[in-house]
């Protein structure tokens, strides 16, 4: 039997993608978010989530439109995937580090817990953020 996924299957991407079509399906279709995003064959989004296609860099920001996420975030990911290293480390050092609408609210959450503090990352702390996520 055939493998169905491509060499491109286990990229922070292709794994995004699949898990946002997923958490979208109860309001759009596969093929409306394909459409949203330009694409004129619907079945871009299965090569893209199955790892078969790198997505192109000129259709991150309708992709992320389409599937309601951030855009820088994407981008950053995208470029991963196309494994252009000298191209993440020229988006790192021209943008910084780039913040995800998400991580706005994170930042924000924070000031307002540390009443405006500037907390250093404790020990403590670092281990409680990571087992919220389960690490």
């Amino acid at each position: 039997m055939a493998n169905k996924l491509g060499p491109h299957a286990a990229s922070s991407l292709a794994v995004y993608i699949d898990r946002r079509i997923l958490e979208l399906r109860y309001k759009k279709t596969q093929r409306e978010i394909a459409t949203a995003a330009g694409f004129t064959n619907p079945n871009m989004l299965t090569m893209l989530k199955q790892g078969h296609s790198k997505l192109p860099i000129d259709r991150v920001a309708t992709l992320a439109a389409a599937l309601e996420v951030d855009s820088k975030y994407m981008l950053r990911l995208a470029l991963a995937q196309h494994g252009n290293e000298t191209m993440l480390r020229v988006y790192d050092e021209v943008l910084g580090t780039v913040v995800s609408q998400h991580e706005v609210g994170w930042l924000t959450l924070l000031r307002e817990a540390s009443d405006n503090s500037d907390p250093a990352v404790t020990t403590r702390a670092r281990s409680t953020i990571l087992s919220i996520f389960g690490k």
